[in-house]
């Protein structure tokens, strides 16, 4: 089997294991690049591909690759951390530490707390689950807030909204 296939085969082999769909592309000469949404974080989803790279011989191929992983965020996954947050109460301090830390004023909290969720997200697996019942409606509220309507009849996507939403 050629190494196009193999990639395929082990993209769905890790989709199935981590119940996340998951891509690897081809990036040039020796270098693939896996790539997922939300789901395990980077380390864990790396410990995938090692272990399955290392015990199934149907992916041998890409055994001498150079394979990077990339998870990117939805907005699924930062409404449900900032609801986490907000339900245990930490936003607050979370963003008067970060605003002291990097001398920004007040007005930038919006700022502040998009860069304090984003790092819960990064650290968290399966960020885009709502970690308890009652968290369900914050997160649909925020991942409502985070499109605005623009005046040309378009609109705008920003996880910047649902903060200042979270904020108000």
């Amino acid at each position: 089997m050629n190494r196009s296939r193999q990639a395929i085969h082990l993209a769905r082999h890790l989709s199935q294991l981590t119940a996340v769909r998951v891509e690897i592309a081809h990036d040039s000469g020796a270098r693939w690049s896996l790539q997922w949404q939300d789901g395990p974080r980077r380390e864990e989803m790396r410990a995938h591909l090692d272990a399955a790279l290392a015990a199934d011989d149907r992916y041998t191929a890409m055994r001498d690759r150079t394979i990077a992983c990339f998870r990117s965020q939805t907005r699924q996954a930062w409404a449900a951390r900032a609801a986490a947050a907000h339900r245990e109460g930490i936003l607050s301090s979370a963003i008067a530490d970060i605003a002291v830390h990097k001398g920004e004023q007040e007005s930038d909290e919006a700022n502040a707390l998009w860069r304090y969720v984003r790092e819960l997200w990064e650290n968290a697996s399966y960020p885009e689950r709502a970690s308890a019942p009652e968290d369900v409606p914050l997160i649909e509220q925020l991942v409502a807030a985070s499109t605005r309507e623009l005046p040309s009849g378009g609109h705008t996507i920003s996880e910047l909204y649902m903060a200042q939403a979270l904020l108000a």
